[in-house]
C-alpha cells in the first residue's frame, strides 16, 4: 500500500517544487549585486573606444549550446550557438553590441519605417543593436583574444531589445537610435504562453 502510495505522491511532490521554482522570484537585493559586479567587470575590462565607436569585438555564447559549431542552429527562430559582436556600451541593465550587417530603410508615404535593397537619397544606413541584461549573462571569458560572453538564450537570442542605430552624418562615428523603429524587438507572450515557454508571435 505504501509503495502505490509513494508512486503517486512523490511525482506530484517533484512537480510541486519544480512549479514553485518556476515562479519564485530571486531576491532583488542579490540581483542587484551581481549586475553590479558584471558592470564593474566590464569597466574593468573593456579598452578605450576605437575610432570607429566602439570598444572591441566580442563572441556572444549560447550557455546551453558550448560544444555546439556556429551553424548548428536547430530552428529557423535560434540564432548560432556564438556570434560575433562589436561591444558598443553599456546601458543601465546590460551590455550593448553591434551586430550583423548595415541595411538601408526608408520612410513610406505614411511616415513608417521599412527595409529597403536599394539606395537613394531618403534611404538611410542602420546598425543593428542588441541589449544583452546582465542578468542573461552566466560567464565573461576575458582571457581570449576576443573577449567570449556566455549567455542563456531566451526565445531563440540573448538580447532583450534589437533597436537600431544610424550616424549623425557620413563624416561622425557617433550614432543615434531611429526612433519608431524596431522591427525585430520580441513580442510580450500571455502568461500561459510563458509558462510552457512560449513566446507570442
Amino acid at each position: 500500500m505504501f509503495e502505490w502510495f509513494s508512486l503517486i505522491f512523490t511525482p506530484l511532490v517533484d512537480f510541486g517544487r519544480w512549479i514553485y521554482k518556476k515562479f519564485e522570484k530571486p531576491d532583488p537585493v542579490q540581483i542587484l549585486k551581481r549586475r553590479e559586479e558584471l558592470r564593474r567587470d566590464f569597466e574593468l575590462h573593456l579598452p578605450r573606444k576605437n575610432k570607429y565607436g566602439y570598444y572591441c569585438d566580442a563572441i556572444v555564447r549560447d550557455i546551453k549550446r558550448i560544444d555546439s559549431s556556429p551553424d548548428e542552429a536547430t530552428e529557423w527562430k535560434e540564432m548560432s550557438p556564438y556570434f560575433k559582436v562589436a561591444i558598443k556600451d553599456l546601458y543601465h541593465r546590460g551590455v550593448e553590441v553591434f551586430y550583423g550587417i548595415p541595411q538601408g530603410i526608408k520612410k513610406d508615404i505614411y511616415g513608417d519605417w521599412h527595409f529597403v535593397n536599394y539606395s537613394d537619397e531618403d534611404t538611410i544606413l542602420v546598425y543593428c543593436v542588441g541589449k544583452i541584461p546582465f542578468d542573461s549573462i552566466d560567464h565573461v571569458d576575458w582571457g581570449r583574444d576576443e573577449p567570449h560572453i556566455y549567455c542563456r538564450f531566451k526565445g531563440g537570442d540573448p538580447f532583450e531589445a534589437r533597436p537600431f542605430y544610424t550616424k549623425f552624418d557620413a563624416d561622425s562615428e557617433e550614432v543615434y537610435e531611429v526612433k519608431g523603429f524596431r522591427p525585430w524587438d520580441k513580442k510580450k507572450a500571455f502568461w500561459f504562453l510563458k509558462f510552457w515557454g512560449l513566446r507570442g508571435e
